[in-house]
């Protein structure tokens, strides 16, 4: 099966270049973080991301140039129909229609499962603190090292939904401009503004039904002395109420009582100054607490 005439012009061949190199260093430096024992954060931003829109960029090259070619043809000789014929029963038309679906499934199939990997690493901790979010070195190091260390980044920062995915990934459009021409803060500012509510991501672990009353936790250690004396600690965690039957009430989780709203005035920008709070108890209408700081909190 040939190529037809019109594919030899200098747009369809520069594609033809573009997506069979692409192609290959795709497969090379995919085998290669396959083999590889340790892991490169910029192998994954190649094969996923950059050479895949190389390849798309081939793939509308190709058809663009035939086009434009036929065109071209067509303005020096008057053809008799503005569309070409295609005819099954010609041996050149069925090849070609073969050819192409078969190029077109194998696109479709190669695109869908490189579109899901390159979802599943632009989610990754090691793409946003890696890659993405040098900037942010200092945050990285302190997550590695929290409480939430076991929890992925897009989790508590997107949440879940296509909505939120589309926000953020038009957001961070902005922010690799920031990176890139060095227009991001010194030091990162906070707090960060137009977060996604906190009910929408942090409550789907930290959710109010799922707080218990207090805790005693007991740990066991043993001193340097010679004996290796056995040394106990009870520790009492006030994480909810004395009793469970108070829910919310009590503990260190009380500020999230559906039942409680607290309303606070910032004196600062960074909100490290808080001159004045309120807290009403949304059923009975009373105000429990309200207080001004002149110097800020102590």
């Amino acid at each position: 099966m040939k190529n037809p005439r019109a594919f030899y012009n200098w747009i369809s061949l520069t594609g033809f270049v573009l997506v069979a190199n692409s192609l290959i260093l795709i497969l090379i430096l995919f085998l290669f973080s396959v083999l590889s024992e340790q892991s490169n954060t910029y192998l994954g931003l190649f094969i996923y991301i950059i050479l895949p829109a190389f390849l798309v960029l081939g793939l509308i090259l190709i058809p663009l140039g035939l086009v434009v070619n036929i065109r071209k043809k067509k303005a020096d000789v008057q053809s008799e129909g503005p569309w070409p014929v295609i005819d099954l029963n010609q041996k050149r038309d069925r090849g070609t229609i073969a050819k192409i679906s078969i190029i077109t499934m194998v696109f479709l199939v190669a695109s869908a499962m490189g579109s899901y990997r390159a979802f599943q690493y632009s989610e990754s901790v090691e793409f946003c603190g890696k890659l993405c979010h040098q900037v942010m070195e200092p945050e990285y190091v302190t997550y590695q090292h929290s409480a939430h260390a076991r929890v992925t980044c897009v989790e508590c920062h997107v949440g879940e939904g296509a909505d939120w995915y589309v926000k953020s990934k038009m957001s961070g459009l902005y922010q690799v401009y920031s990176v890139l021409f060095k227009k991001y803060a010194r030091p990162i500012a906070t707090p960060i503004h137009n977060l996604r509510p906190a009910r929408e991501t942090c409550e789907r672990c930290h959710w109010p039904e799922k707080f218990y009353s207090q805790k005693l936790r007991n740990l066991r250690s043993y001193l340097t002395d010679s004996a290796n004396t056995e040394w106990n600690t009870s520790l009492l965690m006030k994480i909810g109420p004395q009793y469970s039957a108070k829910g919310l009430s009590e503990g260190i989780h009380w500020h999230i009582n559906k039942n409680i709203k607290i309303e606070y005035i910032a004196g600062t920008k960074d909100r490290e100054s808080i001159p004045w709070v309120k807290l009403t108890d949304l059923k009975t209408g009373k105000v429990m607490r309200e207080q001004k700081l002149i110097n800020g909190p102590s």
